[in-house]
């Protein structure tokens, strides 16, 4: 059996974060492959984002795409598949997907969380299609003046005090902020009261059904009939690190379960970083690109540390040859 090849770097991970890296890595001619299997929220968010450098204005989903390009323009490999274990030490690492067994001598994770969404009757699909599109959001750091004079909805999932946070932010912006929080927990002071002196009500529900068309949520039908017809809509609930790949590997965790690094990204396991959401960091796109490109950045340090090159002669050669 024919043992893999081994890279330099093996990224796991085709978001913002993952796909600064490879950029950085190819453009200094490494040997880079970034593994991805297409569920990052990016990918489905169809409303423009205002606060990211460069590309404001655009569409999640078209940024996304133009950071792909570039990782493949600049030399990256990207391999869409599932990573199902993870192992190996200090200088050989050895990921197992779905499509194959890569090794590399070095390892990023830009794994990302998982984000939760409200049930429609019990169930979250009927929310997928309005997640991240139209008039619905989930990140107030970056979309909080989307809302700017409108009647907002804030919608709390397994996490009422998350939730009232989230409304006293927005109520910088928004016209009326009301809470919904879907999961039948009630909530306590004092964060009730701040809510009250705001003038945001609150209530507990659990939502029947959804309407609207093409992305953008019209109204919401509760259990008990109640319909609410609110121009905005923000989600808040657990985001949690998918840090399942970090656990085989033995990299250290912080209470939250997202992987604890140094600033430049690197873990308690030599030759391994992360990089992205998957830090406990504020979850921007703008982050997650100066996280990666910042772990990239050591990791072609690192690499030139193992061994120098001598590309230029070897371009030299080539041309000769010719």
């Amino acid at each position: 059996m024919t043992e893999a090849p081994l890279h330099d770097t093996l990224i796991i991970g085709g978001g913002p974060a993952g796909l600064s890296a490879a950029t950085h890595l190819a453009f200094h001619r490494r040997d880079v492959v970034v593994i991805d299997r297409a569920s990052g929220p990016l990918r489905y968010t169809t409303t423009p984002l205002h606060n990211v450098p460069g590309f404001v204005g655009e569409r999640g989903v078209d940024i996304l795409k133009r950071l792909r390009g570039d990782a493949e323009g600049a030399g990256a490999r990207l391999v869409r598949s599932n990573v199902t274990r993870v192992s190996g030490q200090e200088g050989d690492f050895t990921v197992e997907t779905d499509v194959g067994t890569f090794r590399a001598r070095t390892l990023l994770l830009a794994t990302g969380v998982a984000r939760h969404h409200p049930r429609v009757s019990g169930r979250f699909e009927p929310w997928l299609p309005y997640a991240a599109k139209g008039n619905t959001y989930y990140c107030p750091d970056c979309e909080s003046p989307e809302v700017l004079g409108q009647d907002v909805l804030v919608i709390g999932v397994n996490s009422p005090v998350g939730a009232a946070s989230v409304a006293l932010t927005l109520s910088e912006f928004a016209r009326e902020v009301r809470v919904l929080l879907t999961d039948s927990e009630e909530l306590d002071e004092p964060w009730a009261g701040r809510l009250a002196r705001r003038g945001i009500t609150w209530q507990v529900g659990e939502i029947a059904a959804v309407e609207g068309k093409r992305g953008h949520l019209d109204a919401l039908t509760l259990a008990d009939g109640t319909r609410l017809t609110p121009e905005g809509v923000f989600v808040v609930g657990p985001k949690t690190p998918r840090n399942d790949l970090a656990v085989q590997l033995g990299l250290e965790l912080s209470e939250k379960g997202h992987v604890k690094t140094g600033w430049r990204g690197q873990t308690n396991v030599p030759d391994v970083w992360a990089a992205g959401d998957v830090q406990p960091q504020t979850q921007q796109v703008s982050v997650a690109l100066g996280s990666g490109n910042i772990a990239a950045v050591m990791i072609d340090q690192t690499l030139t540390r193992l061994g120098l090159r001598d590309l230029g002669r070897e371009v030299t050669e080539a041309l000769a040859a010719d």
